[in-house]
């Protein structure tokens, strides 16, 4: 089993525009909304590859059957911890012409210190093979949550988070991390301008908190993929891109699924899964996430270079 835990689940609201001019009046060509957030969307993936997957998280009263009957649909299992409050709506602009993404997200509504508690007991009880954790955090969730969670579970750990849930999560040694660039640079206040510089930055990583690989996104440019002794490329495939939202929780997907198959599979292996399931989710609208056959033709597209 694969459980993604998901603590700030959200509504996506996708407007689709040709350019956005700021200060300017804007008519949409058009728009959808869905249930998201990053370990949400992840379950969806894995649901569509056939993964065993599980969601466990926080569930808000005000709008929460939204994100039930959302989970119900795609067939997927869940497990919440209810708590007052509504769950985040955010904005996200898709600019066709140019194929950018313009994101406003809301924080989320504040958790109280027994909701967070009873959550952690919850969490404590999972037994799956492969654990998720990914995504922001609501009020009132400390960002050393994730690092509790790593530390008291068995299975092997993805960590798809940025900032201070980073860099305490690290401590506790998940198994893989998942950044884009631009939150690692962020994290951990650095400039990585070249691959060497990035591999280098990763490896230091990976030596200091025995991980077992960083899988390093950069958007348009591909992703990378460190390991202890080998590092590898791969280019982001040419393809029609109809909705960027959510690539990145379908490449931790890609990754969860190989890994829950073989916990000892290479990093190539895992990089490739990761590129072709992020593809799968591209060529989709919105914060649609690819299904198996699309997964399965990207897989044959995928290339993968050593570096």
């Amino acid at each position: 089993m694969i459980t993604t835990v998901s603590l700030n689940p959200s509504i996506d609201l996708s407007l689709f525009i040709l350019r956005l001019n700021l200060g300017g009046s804007h008519r949409a060509k058009h728009s959808r909304q869905d249930i998201s957030g990053k370990a949400v969307n992840t379950a969806y993936a894995l649901q569509n590859l056939g993964a065993p997957c599980q969601v466990l998280g926080l569930d808000f009263t005000e709008n929460g059957q939204l994100l039930r009957d959302s989970l119900e649909t795609a067939g997927v299992a869940y497990n919440y911890i209810s708590t007052p409050g509504a769950m985040r709506t955010n904005i996200k602009i898709f600019e066709e012409n140019n194929q950018i993404m313009t994101e406003i997200n809301q924080e989320g509504p504040a958790v109280s210190k027994d909701t967070v508690e009873a959550f952690l007991k919850l969490a404590t009880q999972d037994t799956s093979d492969v654990l998720v954790l990914s995504g922001s955090l609501p009020r009132g969730v400390e960002p050393s949550i994730y690092k509790q969670i790593i530390s008291q579970t068995k299975a092997t750990v993805i960590l798809d988070a940025y900032g201070d849930a980073l860099q305490l999560g690290l401590e506790a040694q998940p198994a893989i991390i998942k950044p884009n660039q631009q939150e690692l640079e962020q994290t951990f206040d650095v400039s990585l301008p070249s691959r060497e510089d990035q591999i280098a930055f990763c490896r230091k990583l990976i030596k200091q908190y025995n991980l077992y690989a960083v899988c390093l996104s950069q958007g348009a440019d591909g992703a990378l993929m460190i390991g202890k002794d080998e590092t590898y490329f791969a280019p982001a495939l040419k393809i029609p891109v109809r909705g960027i939202q959510g690539a990145g929780d379908s490449m931790v997907a890609g990754l969860a699924a190989k890994l829950h198959k073989n916990k000892k599979a290479s990093i190539d292996v895992l990089l490739k899964s990761a590129m072709a399931m992020a593809a799968a989710s591209l060529i989709r609208e919105g914060t649609l996430m690819g299904h198996r056959e699309d997964y399965l033709e990207m897989m044959k597209k995928v290339v993968i270079c050593q570096n």
